[in-house]
C-alpha cells in the first residue's frame, strides 16, 4: 500500500557548490527582470499592457490544468459577455491575481491570503464543489486513475497540512533565517507548496499566483506583471516530472531550481521582445493617427481593448457614437484593425496587437 509523502521542512540548507551554480543563473534572471521592468515603466501603454500580461498569465496557468479557452475568446467575452466554464476559470484566475496584489499591501503571504486566492480561483468553475477557500480534510492523490494504488504522488495526510503550511509561511516571511536570493527562494516555495498540495483542487493555480506575489513583495518586480506560467505550460511534462523528483528520499532540488530559473529567463526575454514590439507598433500608429487626424484617445483605447464595438469604445472614450465611428473607420484603413461580417454590433479586432500578445 502506497503511503502519503512526508515533505522535508524548510530551509533546505543547500551546499555551497550547488548555491554557487544557482547564483550564476539567478544573476542572469535578475538582470533580465530589471530590463523588463525598466522597459515596462517607460512604455507609454504600460497601464494597458499590464492587464494584457495578466490575462495571458491567466490563460497559460489555467491551460496547464486543462482549460481550453483562447486569448481571443476571453477578450471577446469581455465585450460580448458570452462565457463558458473555461472562460470563467480564466476570469477567476485574473480576479485572484488582482485580489492577491491588493491584499499584499496590508497582509503578508499567509493562510488568510492563500485561502482567499483559492476561494476566488474555484468560484463558478469546475472546482466550485471542491472546498473553495479551505484546506482539504481528506486524503487526495495525483494519478491517471481514481485508484490510490495507481497514484504517481500521494501528498501529506490532511492532519499534517497545517504543520507544513506553517513552516512554509515562516520560510516565506523570513521567520526562518536563510540568506538566499529571492528568485531561488521562490522556486523552493512554489515546489514546496505544490508538494504539500493543501487543496482538493486548484493547487497549481494558487501556487503559480504565489510566484508573482512573492516577487512583488520582495520588490523584484515593481508591478504585478511578471509571470512564468507560459514557460511552465510549454514544458509542462518536464515541470511535473521535476516536481515529482523532489518527492523522494533524495530530492533533486538543484535540477528543479535550474529549470525554474531558466523559465524566468526565457519568459523575461519573451516579455522584453513583446514590449519592444508593442512600443514600435504604438509609435507607428501614433504617427498614422497624426497624419490622418485621428484623436489619440482612440488609439489609447484600442491598446487597452483590442476587441471592441463602436458602442463600447464610445463609452470608454466618453465620445459620441458618430465621432467614434468616424475615427475607427479611419483606423480601419491602417491595415491593423479588422471587423467581422455582422450587420449589427460589429466586433473590431486590433489584430497586430493581439498577434504580439497572444504568443
Amino acid at each position: 500500500m502506497k503511503k502519503a509523502f512526508k515533505p522535508y521542512k524548510l530551509p533546505l540548507n543547500l551546499n555551497n557548490d550547488i548555491l554557487v551554480e544557482l547564483y550564476k543563473k539567478a544573476i542572469t534572471a535578475r538582470n533580465k527582470l530589471v530590463e523588463f521592468s525598466v522597459l515596462l515603466e517607460r512604455n507609454l501603454t504600460s497601464e494597458n499592457i499590464i492587464w494584457m500580461l495578466s490575462l495571458n498569465e491567466s490563460l497559460q496557468s489555467t491551460r496547464i490544468e486543462g482549460t481550453q479557452a483562447t486569448f481571443d475568446e476571453v477578450i471577446e467575452a469581455e465585450i460580448t459577455n458570452k462565457k463558458n466554464v473555461d472562460i470563467l476559470e480564466v476570469q477567476n484566475y485574473l480576479e485572484a491575481l488582482n485580489i492577491g496584489s491588493e491584499m499584499l499591501k496590508n497582509v503578508p503571504i499567509s493562510t488568510r491570503l492563500i485561502l482567499k486566492l483559492h476561494e476566488t480561483v474555484l468560484k463558478n468553475g469546475r472546482g466550485k464543489n471542491r472546498g473553495p477557500g479551505e484546506y482539504r480534510k481528506i486524503q487526495n492523490w495525483i494519478g491517471p486513475t481514481k485508484k490510490i494504488e495507481d497514484a504517481t504522488y500521494i501528498p501529506p495526510e490532511p492532519q499534517k497540512i497545517e504543520e507544513y503550511i506553517k513552516n512554509l509561511e515562516q520560510y516565506i516571511n523570513d521567520e526562518i533565517a536563510e540568506e538566499i536570493d529571492p528568485i531561488i527562494k521562490i522556486a523552493i516555495i512554489h515546489a514546496q507548496f505544490e508538494t504539500i498540495h493543501p487543496f482538493l483542487d486548484g493547487n497549481g493555480r494558487v501556487g503559480r499566483i504565489l510566484i508573482m506575489l512573492y516577487l512583488l513583495e520582495k520588490k523584484i518586480v515593481a508591478t504585478p506583471t511578471f509571470f512564468v506560467s507560459g514557460e511552465l505550460e510549454k514544458n509542462k511534462f518536464k515541470y511535473y516530472q521535476l516536481l515529482n523528483n523532489l518527492r523522494t528520499a533524495e530530492p533533486q532540488w538543484k535540477e528543479w531550481i535550474l529549470f525554474f530559473l531558466d523559465a524566468v529567463i526565457s519568459q523575461a526575454e519573451k516579455n522584453i521582445e513583446k514590449l519592444r514590439n508593442i512600443e514600435e507598433l504604438y509609435f507607428r500608429l501614433k504617427d498614422y493617427c497624426f497624419k490622418n487626424n485621428i484623436k489619440e484617445k482612440y488609439l489609447n483605447a484600442i491598446f487597452k481593448n483590442p476587441v471592441f464595438t463602436i458602442n463600447f469604445l464610445s463609452k470608454a472614450t466618453n465620445s459620441s457614437y458618430t465621432a467614434t465611428n468616424t475615427n475607427i473607420k479611419k483606423l480601419l484603413n491602417s491595415g491593423v484593425i479588422y471587423q467581422d461580417d455582422k450587420r449589427r454590433n460589429k466586433l473590431f479586432y486590433f489584430s497586430d496587437l493581439m498577434d504580439i500578445l497572444r504568443n
